[in-house]
């Protein structure tokens, strides 16, 4: 009598637990940095690629202005909210989009998984589209000569 009760309850936990981890990554906060698009592009993008996942009478998310001078626009789905923020870098290098779940659907068991792969394909087209954001050594480097800039970026890339 006690084998089908631990395995009825292993039954119901493993989903469960397995449910919240889901969740708990896509309340986690990802981000990306690009370059070689305006603001206007890096929106446009994201916001054509986050429609894929929200049910088609909702129609392509809006993006607004926050607060702090970033772009903000909300993606919504059965597993429930995607946030997504552009964010200007300093010194005009790019743009930094962040992402993140507000909330997650409970009832939902696939709902976390959409939210992820949602994530993850706004994200791969946005990145796809510009160029990864040089890091701050080698932004530095387009003032020097061409024959350091060999030397100096064989001697960081290794």
């Amino acid at each position: 009598m006690a084998i089908p009760r631990i395995v009825l309850l292993a039954g119901l936990a493993l989903p469960l637990g397995y449910h919240r981890y889901l969740g708990a990554r896509a309340t986690r906060r990802v981000s990306i940095e690009v370059a070689c698009l305006s603001l206007d592009q890096v929106v446009d993008i994201g916001t054509r690629s986050s429609a894929s996942m929200v049910t088609r009478a909702a129609g392509r998310p809006r993006p607004y202005a926050a607060e702090d001078g970033a772009v903000e626009w909300r993606a919504h789905s059965k597993g429930g909210v995607m946030l997504y923020r552009v964010l200007p870098l300093p010194d005009d290098l790019g743009y930094r989009v962040e992402s993140w779940a507000t909330t997650v659907t409970i009832a939902q068991m696939g709902g976390s998984q959409e939210l992820l792969r949602g994530r993850r394909s706004t994200l791969q087209a946005i990145s796809r589209a510009g160029r990864p954001v040089p890091a701050p050594a080698f932004a530095a480097l387009g003032t020097r000569n061409r024959k350091t800039d060999r030397f100096a970026s064989r001697v960081t890339s290794r």
